[in-house]
């Protein structure tokens, strides 16, 4: 067994033995969507406690400056950000349907790592802060799409970068706990995510860690790019839920698209935003 694989066992390992305490919703707020259904609370179904997020886009479902821009979505923002120069870990949990359905040619984006007051570019007659990671599903793959901006920092020019995470039909139907780190600390620029199944240490393991960590869920490091940031915005900030662009491109309406998220923590270390069942955010 490989020295990370040891390492991600024992923090969650000390994550689920904290003691019990209560974990708050990260306060935030619905981005650029007015639909009833658009963003709401669920009790079922959930990842742990009580309550999740439910979000839900329908073609048509646009508002404000994305009814111009070819764009439709259910997004919400939490309010906490961070600077260049800080460690940032990202937690959650993804449920997509059954019967969910991508697009070929349109891309549906569940997270974005964006940022604000930044680099700029101009985009349908006014200037944008492009993002700087997003996490997308298109066709049958899930993937990050990391934007390597270049030129001038008004007008910076936006290469994607793709990391594969996983296929679509793997993760439908079932939870899938994301995580994201991206380092900016001591010069570092680096950017790691991570996904777990239903992984269980191997039976060959077991001398070495023992019956109780063996149950524990191994997270697997899916993708991973280094100095890839040019510009240094004011701030960083995270969303999520679903947002698709350019739906034109789909040949027709798109489908309509549910997913829940769920167990979204922010923090400087990996320990406070695993998933913790004792501890449920609710």
């Amino acid at each position: 067994m490989g020295r990370m694989r040891l390492f991600f066992i024992s923090l969650l390992a000390l994550a689920l033995s904290a003691p019990l305490a209560e974990a708050q919703r990260l306060s935030g707020q619905k981005t650029l969507t007015t639909t009833s259904y658009g963003v709401t609370s669920v009790t079922d179904p959930v990842r742990a406690g009580k309550k999740a997020q439910r979000f839900e886009v329908r073609p048509g479902d646009c508002a404000g400056q994305d009814c111009s821009s070819d764009r439709e979505r259910a997004f919400y923002t939490p309010r906490k950000s961070w600077r260049y120069g800080a460690p940032q870990w990202i937690g959650f949990s993804l449920l997509l349907p059954r019967d969910f359905q991508s697009s070929a040619k349109v891309e549906t984006t569940f997270a974005i790592l964006h940022q604000r007051g930044g680099p700029t570019n101009r985009s349908e007659g006014r200037l944008v802060d492009p993002p700087l990671v997003q996490i997308v599903a298109r066709g049958d793959r899930l993937y990050a799409a990391v934007h390597l901006l270049t030129g001038s920092p008004t007008e910076v020019r936006d290469a994607t970068k793709v990391l594969p995470l996983a296929s679509l039909g793997a993760i439908r139907g079932k939870w899938t706990d994301v995580m994201i780190r991206l380092d900016t600390s001591d010069g570092r620029e680096l950017l790691e995510i991570y996904l777990n199944g239903s992984r269980k240490v191997a039976i060959e393991d077991l001398p070495g860690l023992g019956a109780e960590m063996a149950k524990l869920p191994v997270y697997m490091r899916e993708a991973a790019i280094e100095n890839f940031i040019s510009f240094h915005p004011k701030e960083y900030y995270f969303q999520y839920g679903i947002y698709r662009a350019f739906v034109s491109k789909h040949g027709g309406p798109m489908p309509t698209q549910i997913a829940y998220v769920d167990e979204v923590r922010m923090g400087r270390s990996i320990e406070t935003v695993l998933v913790n069942e004792k501890t449920p955010v609710d």
